[in-house]
């Protein structure tokens, strides 16, 4: 079994497994280096492509996700139902769309689908196909800001251990978490990679800011999981289990 990661911005990656074709959290034009669209627009060309948005958040959710998949040869889409309800017009009325809501399960085109909720916005998602599994946490993470109580902070803990332990449980091959530069804990990055122990981890949530990557390597270094250090736009690696 072996899989093809590629970096595209923020959260927003491109999986490519031997049976099909996966793209995250793709976010609107304004959040994107100049050339993305075309990056993804070749990356998805002739696949069986899932494109999952986790939420309706502009730096997670482009209003017009078909400029980019009309390329793929068959898509479908997986979109937190929070997408509909507050911005219909991002719901794309080409392929085959899923909405979800958090904490279910769903079948849909031969995939098991399982929804976490985020303690942001929207879902969070473990996905089994052909017995390949990932975990693609969206806005899900250890959010403790600056100035947050102690009681503020020791629910964010426990809300995230838990799914982080959910996420463990589902045992995945891949799993993206954000690891955001802008906190102090790098909203949990580093403990997502050690509690959940996936071969691969991809840590997502820098909008570009790339720099908190060489740290989330050193301090997992001594744990199961390789990370996938990418450094700009189209930074594409192999990994095989």
């Amino acid at each position: 079994m072996q899989c093809e990661i590629i970096y595209i911005h923020h959260n927003a990656f491109v999986l490519r497994t031997d049976r099909r074709t996966f793209l995250f959290d793709y976010p609107e034009d304004e959040h994107l280096p100049e050339g993305a669209g075309d990056l993804v627009r070749r990356a998805v060309a002739g696949d069986d492509l899932v494109v999952f948005i986790s939420h309706g958040h502009g730096d997670h959710c482009n209003g017009n996700l078909a400029s980019v998949t009309s390329s793929a040869s068959r898509v479908r889409y997986v979109i937190s139902d929070d997408v509909d309800e507050l911005r219909p017009e991002a719901v794309p009325g080409n392929g085959e769309t899923l909405l979800v809501e958090p904490d279910q399960v769903y079948e849909f085109g031969g995939m098991s689908v399982e929804t976490l909720m985020s303690n942001d916005l929207g879902v969070a998602f473990l996905v089994e196909d052909g017995g390949f599994r990932f975990f693609h946490g969206g806005d899900l993470a250890e959010w403790i800001w600056p100035g947050a109580s102690s009681v503020e902070a020791a629910f964010t803990e426990r809300f995230f251990r838990e799914a982080m332990e959910r996420a463990r449980d589902f045992k995945p091959h891949v799993a993206f978490a954000d690891v955001d530069p802008r906190l102090p804990n790098l909203a949990g990055g580093v403990k997502a990679c050690r509690i959940i122990g996936a071969p691969v981890f991809v840590p997502m949530h820098t909008f570009g800011d790339v720099s908190a990557l060489s740290v989330l390597a050193g301090e997992s270094g001594q744990g199961r999981s390789r990370v996938f250090s990418y450094s700009g736009m189209g930074d594409s690696k192999q990994f095989h289990f």
